[in-house]
């Protein structure tokens, strides 16, 4: 798909062209993931680099 392909103009304000609707869904995924996933691996290190050092509750 070329540049200008790419490029198309919503003149009317009507509904969105079908690559946009196509594309959209997949990065919002992708960031989602990548969000829960830098949650989770946080949590992990928290878990590792304090409550494990710590020990067990008295």
């Amino acid at each position: 798909m070329t540049q200008e392909e790419m490029i198309v103009p919503v003149e009317d304000g009507g509904p969105l062209p079908d690559h946009v609707m196509q594309e959209a869904p997949r990065g919002a995924f992708a960031l989602a993931l990548l969000t829960a996933g830098l949650l989770v691996a946080a949590w992990f290190a928290v878990y590792l680099l304090v409550f494990l050092p710590r020990g067990p509750v008295a």
